[in-house]
């Protein structure tokens, strides 16, 4: 027969991983093999030596196994790429003729690698101690002290296959043999085994053994001797290639008795040392006690191909030394056929060798297959010069014909709408020459059409799919190649539909609210889909796998708030697209930071600070706007001061008002530039001294808290024992608030939004807001002077669901605390987004209302905060706004609420006759987008809304 393959060279060196195992189960195992008599060895995995020795839970060692195997099983040995079995393996469990031990060392078709059995320096790795009807196939072993390896003592009708034994070439005189059949052992077969520099012998047949055959192995670099028989009787040596440097190829002594036939022995260059001691040894001896036992014919005597190669004797027979094969033939009458003068190169015979078709078919253990089990075939370029009908080569590898199918050989069309008809053919050639003949799966599951080469086939694909088509070329004696091409496309009428969904990122109840993670589905025919493309709406996109069977969850992070439409566009085989689309609403979440009141300046009249990121802890990931705690002191004339993005137009705002003799604090929010930094403009006609403090960051890219707008409800009232307390705060003293916990907050909260208020004033002074907690932060509530009521909203962390208020005056005062929303976790939240500040309301000029007229005393004036100024029409939960009462003619205090709410009795902003004051107000927008400001003062006034950024419900729709 023939084969197609190309050649393939013989490797000269073999490396393999070696390790120490420890941790080994032991105790007395039980066999329990698998339902088709296998037992499994697997130290890669969960192993027990005290197990069953089952896939799912296989022998740790290759010992226990070897303790409990019955006749019949087959002892599975499963390599790892980290380490091999380094033990001394003894078998003495036999088989019988019809139910022999197998131990197997082949990798399973989920295994990696082929198992390894590391000798140790104490023993062979594998000793066969008086058993029967055993057989070893596809182990390696890793020699590393070069001592024996395996070892074949007792024992009878043993067989050992494909077997690698391989370490690095020794530097100094070994003993050890690769393997060895003892004197007491008898039908012991020895085939297509690798054997490489390691030891001092490759096969060593001791004296008293009978019926040994040792074929179509390849030996190399052995110290003493390839191949060495010594008494041994009935022993073939057949087909083998042995490279032999430093000893005798092949050598029977001893009264010896068999057939040498087939064997390729090849001289190597090698000087005389220590490790090589005998570099001039002949490639092929038979000691005058053997000779009339043995026969010897068909064999070669090669060269490596150096030029430097020494000569070598041939032969010694009966002591008398050979030089060629000539000299041998008339000096003993053997060798026949022998051939010598050649050059044989590791590997397969090259085309047109006298090695190839030459060989006795009929020599005693001669196998049909080579060293790598590829036939003995016929090569039609070279006449049969060897005895019988299968004219295989000498030697253990074995020269294959090369089957040449054109990469041109694809189907046409390769894709079209289904019914799709192709035609298929094959220009497919024999380097030998052979007639070729040709058949066609469809991977359809119709029958295989066949042809000649040069001429098509027909077919029709009925059903839309992606099918593999496979062309099998065959010559007259069964040799094929085989070619795939997977991607015979026969498409749907309609192209495969997409679908695309968004969700925020989210973590431990808190958000990265520009943070999205899509959900694309797998296409309902992922054979079709050619390419898919997310574009996130944003000038990026990214390209996804196309043939998938799961969805895929890309995420993207958002440079910037904003409303994003990404869209997917998927693209089929044929050049069809379907689309998907989704709309992300990219934001804010409100990360809590202690105040560090580390920024005062002198701000000269109309002047601007420029307050950079890093002073407003700004150049944390993503921010957008930060949350600041304005205190003015020292003015020299009344004004407004401005927060805008640096780089940017001043807006016509203000975020606090001040005015000589007087410090003012107010909390406010400011969007930032990509750089962080903020311009801060003094509007007065005289210098203010200004402190800053950053009490919050809204980022779109840190998990971080939403927030929870409520309509606004009364904490605390010491005037009327709201709260648990009811009597005025003593100057220096302070009251404790819990706040988690209660309407609506809960023990978990994160910050809190208050509008803190001192009213019944009996001297000048402050309030200061903190947790309570060690991990202190603290904020500035109203300063006021005496007799005044005075409001400031704030934003302070709580980590007990407590904070502290505490009046800093010399007098006492009555304390008020208004709940306006908190921050925590992100059901039912609302994210931010800044906008660019703006004056939504201005009664002096109808900006708002549409008419120019003063809020009225107990009137209420409503005021939309959707759907302009950036602002969504829509899923607004609440404001962000700098309220202000310029010049008042009366004193009193605002109320700011939802509209379409009952009005609660809550301070806003509390404003005196005579002074302009300002106050942040986040403020719970109705469900028709408007807020409602009420007057609760004796007179009318005029009011003043400046726009910060909006909160819109989670996740944004």
């Amino acid at each position: 027969m023939h084969r197609s393959r190309p050649a393939v060279g013989l490797s000269l060196a073999l490396v393999v991983a070696v390790g120490a195992m420890s941790g080994w189960g032991s105790g007395t195992a039980t066999a329990a093999p698998e339902a088709d008599g296998t037992l499994y060895v697997n130290h890669g995995v969960a192993c027990s030596d005290t197990g069953t020795g089952t896939q799912s839970l296989p022998f740790c060692t290759v010992q226990a196994a070897a303790d409990v195997v019955e006749p019949g099983d087959t002892v599975r040995i499963l390599g790892s790429s980290l380490s091999a079995y380094s033990q001394a393996v003894t078998l003495t469990r036999s088989g019988t003729s019809d139910e022999p031990i197998t131990f197997s060392g082949a990798p399973l078709p989920t295994s990696r690698s082929q198992a390894v059995l590391a000798t140790p320096a104490s023993a062979p790795a594998l000793t066969l101690k008086g058993v029967h009807d055993v057989r070893v196939e596809s182990l390696a072993f890793s020699d590393e002290h070069h001592s024996d390896v395996v070892a074949v003592t007792g024992s009878d009708h043993v067989t050992l296959d494909r077997l690698n034994v391989a370490n690095s070439a020794p530097t100094v005189p070994v003993t050890g043999t690769a393997i060895g059949v003892d004197g007491t052992s008898s039908d012991v077969t020895v085939s297509r085994t690798s054997i490489y520099a390691g030891t001092a012998y490759g096969v060593r047949v001791e004296s008293g053994a009978a019926r040994v055959t040792v074929t179509t192995n390849v030996i190399l670099t052995q110290q003493q001797g390839g191949i060495a028989v010594s008494g041994a009787a009935g022993t073939d040596v057949t087909s083998n290639t042995v490279f032999t440097p430093c000893a005798a190829g092949i050598s029977l002594d001893g009264g010896s008795s068999g057939v040498v036939e087939n064997n390729v022995a090849i001289t190597l260059n090698s000087r005389q040392s220590t490790a090589c001691p005998a570099p001039t040894a002949p490639l092929y001896a038979v000691s005058a006690d053997s000779t009339s036992r043995v026969t010897a014919d068909y064999n070669v005597a090669a060269s490596g191909g150096s030029a430097s190669t020494p000569a070598r004797t041939e032969y010694s027979w009966a002591g008398t030394s050979y030089a060629t094969s000539a000299a041998f033939r008339g000096g003993t009458g053997q060798g026949t056929h022998d051939l010598d003068g050649i050059i044989a190169p590791p590997g397969t015979p090259s085309e047109h060798s006298p090695l190839i078709d030459s060989a006795d078919a009929t020599a005693p253990g001669e196998l049909t297959t080579d060293q790598e089990a590829h036939p003995r075939v016929d090569d039609l370029l070279v006449a049969d010069t060897g005895n019988g009908t299968s004219s295989p080569d000498r030697g253990a590898l074995e020269r294959q014909d090369t089957l040449t199918v054109s990469a041109d050989d694809d189907p046409t069309p390769p894709k079209g709408l289904a019914p799709l008809g192709i035609s298929m053919k094959t220009d497919a050639t024999s380097a030998w020459g052979a007639p070729l003949a040709y058949s066609v799966d469809f991977g359809d599951g119709s029958d295989p059409a066949t042809g000649t080469p040069g001429i098509p086939v027909a077919h029709t694909y009925a059903t839309p799919g992606l099918y593999t088509t496979r062309i099998t070329v065959t010559e007259p004696d069964g040799t094929s190649a085989e070619k795939s091409y997977a991607g015979v496309a026969a498409g749907t009428a309609t192209p495969p539909t997409t679908a695309l969904s968004v969700a925020p990122d989210t973590a431990n109840g808190q958000v990265d609210a520009g943070s999205a993670q899509f959900t694309v589905a797998a296409p309902a025919d992922p054979w079709e889909v050619a390419y898919r493309t997310l574009d996130y709406g944003d000038g990026t996109r990214e390209n996804l796998l196309s043939d998938v069977q799961e969805p895929a969850r890309p995420g993207h992070q958002y440079a910037a708030p904003g409303t994003y439409t990404a869209t997917l566009t998927q693209t089929d085989l044929f050049g069809r697209t379907t689309t998907a689309r989704t709309t992300f609403h990219a934001a804010d979440a409100f990360v809590a930071t202690t105040p560090q009141y580390d920024t005062e300046k002198t701000i000269a009249a109309h002047g601007v600070l420029k307050l950079s990121a890093a002073t407003l802890r700004a150049d944390s990931n993503g921010t957008d706007a930060v949350q600041l705690q304005l205190a003015t002191s020292n003015a020299k004339a009344s004004g407004a001061l401005t927060l805008y993005p640096h780089g940017t137009t001043r807006p016509g705002t203000g975020d606090t008002t001040f005015e000589p003799g007087r410090t003012t604090t107010a909390e406010t929010t400011v969007k930032v530039t990509p750089t962080g930094a903020v311009d801060l403009y003094n509007g007065s006609s005289g210098a203010v001294t200004v402190n800053v403090a950053t009490v919050g960051l809204q980022s779109h890219a840190q998990y971080a808290d939403t927030y929870h707008p409520v309509t606004p409800a009364r904490l605390l009232d010491t005037r009327t024992g709201t709260g648990g307390t009811r009597s005025p705060v003593a100057g220096n003293h302070s009251l404790t608030l819990t706040v988690g916990g209660t309407h609506g907050v809960p023990a978990g909260a994160d910050a809190v939004v208050l509008d803190v208020t001192a009213t019944t004033t009996k001297a000048s002074g402050d309030l200061t807001v903190a947790t309570h907690s060690t991990n202190d932060s603290v904020v500035n509530g109203p300063y006021w002077t005496t007799g005044q009521t005075a409001t400031a909203q704030v934003v302070i962390p709580v980590y007990d669901g407590k904070v502290v208020l505490h009046n800093d005056s010399k007098a006492s005062a009555n304390l008020v605390a208004d709940l306006a929303g908190w921050y925590g976790t992100t059901a039912n939240g609302s994210e931010f987004l800044p906008v660019t500040p703006a004056r939504i309301l201005n009664t002096r000029t109808g900006a708002g209302t549409g008419k120019v007229a003063r809020l009225a005393a107990h009137a209420t004036l409503k005021l939309k905060v959707t759907g302009a100024h950036g602002v969504p029409a829509t899923g607004v939960t609440a404001a962000d706004l700098n309220l202000t009462v310029p010049s008042a003619s009366g004193s009193g205090y605002l109320v700011a609420f939802p509209d379409g709410t009952s009005r609660p009795g809550v301070y806003s902003l509390s404003f005196s006759k005579g002074h302009t004051t300002t106050a942040r107000a986040l403020v719970k927008a109705g469900t028709d987008g408007e807020i409602d400001l009420y007057n609760a003062g004796t007179t009318s006034v005029d009011v003043y809304a400046d726009l910060l950024g909006d909160y819109d419900v989670f996740p944004a729709r």
